[in-house]
């Protein structure tokens, strides 16, 4: 199957933070190169990772522009409108959308909540047939039907065959106003995309924002359409919708609401059901149920986002869940409670495969482990820092290639931590780290020998010397203060007597007024020395060229002769150096 993925990542804009593997029901990311790619037929489109991206790189198909052209293809175009518009546009009637939308060119507006009547009807039929099974579960919401069908594949038998209320209004309104209709959707819910590329009808889906910046792009103002109709109120026979207003299929977007719809059409006195919202709380309900120890029928209303569709990512950020469920039961409660109309074609949902799960050996988890440092169970912190819940399941997306060492906090902090005391080991300089305490955090053995005897001893018996009070070691205490002081300096560059050793010391910060770093160079040393006289030569030389070439004819053959005279002591250096080695 060619999965049109509606979902897609901005790679520049990812950040590395893996909060959508953390929130993701079904895992379906894979990182490369450290930026998080939806896996297309892993996804069920639930929309979650797009609504808790932090940055924003989570996008969806902008599919605005194919709804324009439809307009400018087709004869006749309708908008299909989900029933949760009562709860995104508060204070605006549907008289308003429907003259807005027909500014923008459509035919007319037509509520997708008449398909959700049609299966509301079509279902209340079902189940007062002769011979019931145990359990339904409900194809109203694409998410849910997908991850079932993915996920949960021993479920899919006892789902119902029966189209969503989206194919089953498209279908309607083919029937009624011609087979070349256009029909775009507009909504809370990516997953229609979905449809729309499968089924075609409609002929594509666009969210609630993009219908909004539609008709800010055309310069068409709710309000002010609101303002231009006037507050007279208009005949009660007159429906702003075709072909008429929908019944109570409009409490679908609203957990709960389909089943008080399909119960309008019968009582259902046979059946036991449950509403249940959220992918994982879906999962919860259907994982080891045990369909024997059902003593009645159970229709189950499932819906992927919790608190239904007007809680979509395609909705509106910000307002208060109450709010949108008050405003749509109100909306809700102004319909009939049935229809009576001829049902199209009612069959068929979204054509899914069970997702392929690779199953590894315990031989490859445990190699896997080891890569990311853990060789011990001790080791496995399921701290879910990388996104998946235990450190047995991200290796297990390693060995997919889904997953990347570097996405293991523990390991790379393990690993910084080996570089940090390698290259503190084997620095020829003294390093000492301390706290704005002026505890010790961490020094390498060249700081301990150049402190004395005494402090080496102190050294080899507990390297690094953490929690030990600089201050009783060397006087450099004084220029950590300085530097961890709240308003010290960044770094200080001090040329340090103490004994009869001179160092050259920086401190520098680490974590202002918290942690400070310093290096020590013995310039009494041998070698140090030597490395000072060519410094100090060349800066000489570099002086004094540079003011030869200024004033020249002052300097004259002087010049020339310091200069001869300070590139013999570098390279009588140089070869001392030479020798050494």
């Amino acid at each position: 199957m060619n999965y049109l993925n509606p979902i897609y990542t901005e790679k520049t804009q990812c950040q590395d933070c893996y909060k959508c593997i953390r929130e993701c029901p079904v895992k379906a990311i894979q990182v490369e190169n450290g930026h998080a790619t939806i896996i297309p037929e892993l996804c069920v489109l639930c929309g979650h990772c797009v609504t808790i991206c932090p940055a924003g790189a989570k996008k969806v198909r902008d599919d605005l522009s194919r709804a324009k052209q439809l307009l400018k293809l087709k004869s006749k175009v309708i908008l299909s409108i989900a029933p949760s518009f009562a709860s995104e546009f508060p204070g605006i009637s549907s008289e308003v959308l429907v003259s807005a939308a027909k500014q923008l060119g459509f035919f007319g507006v037509s509520e997708t909540a008449i398909g959700a009547d049609l299966v509301s009807a079509q279902l209340a039929e079902d189940f007062t047939g002769s011979k019931l099974q145990k359990l339904y579960i409900s194809s109203a919401c694409p998410s849910a039907v997908e991850y079932i069908k993915h996920y949960l594949s021993e479920y899919t038998p006892y789902i119902t065959d029966r189209a969503s209320p989206l194919l089953a209004h498209t279908r309607l309104l083919k029937n009624l106003y011609g087979k070349d209709l256009g029909i775009v959707f507009v909504g809370p819910c990516i997953a229609k995309k979905r449809e729309a590329d499968i089924w075609s009808l409609p002929d594509c889906a666009i969210g609630f924002a993009d219908f909004k910046r539609w008709l800010e792009s055309a310069g068409i103002k709710l309000e002010a359409v609101r303002n231009a109709m006037g507050s007279s109120k208009k005949d009660k026979k007159t429906e702003p919708f075709i072909p008429y207003r929908a019944g109570k299929g409009s409490l679908y977007p609203v957990d709960g609401g389909m089943i008080a719809s399909v119960k309008k059409y019968a009582k259902l006195d046979k059946f036991d059901t449950i509403a249940v919202a959220g992918i994982s709380e879906i999962d919860k309900a259907l994982r080891g149920l045990d369909l024997d120890a059902l003593e009645t029928p159970l229709f189950m209303e499932l819906l992927a986002c919790p608190g239904g569709c007007i809680n979509g990512p395609l909705t509106s950020a910000g307002e208060a869940k109450a709010l949108k469920r008050i405003r749509l039961l109100d909306y809700a409660r102004s319909t009939k409670d049935t229809l009576d109309e001829k049902r199209p074609n009612m069959e068929g949902t979204i054509p899914v495969s069970p997702a392929k799960q690779k199953m590894h050996s315990e031989e490859e988890i445990t190699l896997a482990l080891r890569q990311v440092g853990k060789t011990e169970p001790k080791d496995e912190l399921n701290c879910g820092s990388c996104g998946y819940d235990t450190c047995r399941a991200f290796c297990a997306a390693m060995l997919d290639h889904r997953a990347e060492k570097t996405m293991c906090v523990s390991y790379m902090r393990t690993l910084a931590q080996r570089k940090a005391n390698g290259l503190m080991q084997t620095i020829p300089s003294g390093v000492v780290i301390c706290d704005s305490s002026l505890k010790i955090i961490e020094c390498n053995e060249n700081f301990a020998r150049m402190m004395g005897s005494d402090i080496l001893s102190m050294y080899e018996a507990k390297p690094g010397m953490e929690g030990a009070a600089i201050e009783k070691i060397s006087s450099i205490s004084a220029i950590f203060q300085d530097v961890l002081a709240p308003n010290g300096p960044d770094i200080v560059e001090h040329e340090h007597r103490e004994k009869r050793k001179v160092f050259q010391v920086s401190v520098f910060t680490i974590e202002k007024g918290e942690i400070a770093c310093g290096v020590l160079q013995d310039v009494t040393a041998p070698q140090i020395r030597r490395d000072r006289v060519v410094k100090q030569a060349k800066k000489v030389i570099e002086k004094n060229l540079a003011v030869v070439q200024k004033i020249a004819f002052l300097l004259g053959e002087n010049a020339a002769e310091t200069e001869v005279t300070l590139n013999s002591i570098i390279e009588s250096f140089s070869a001392d150096e030479g020798d050494a080695e």
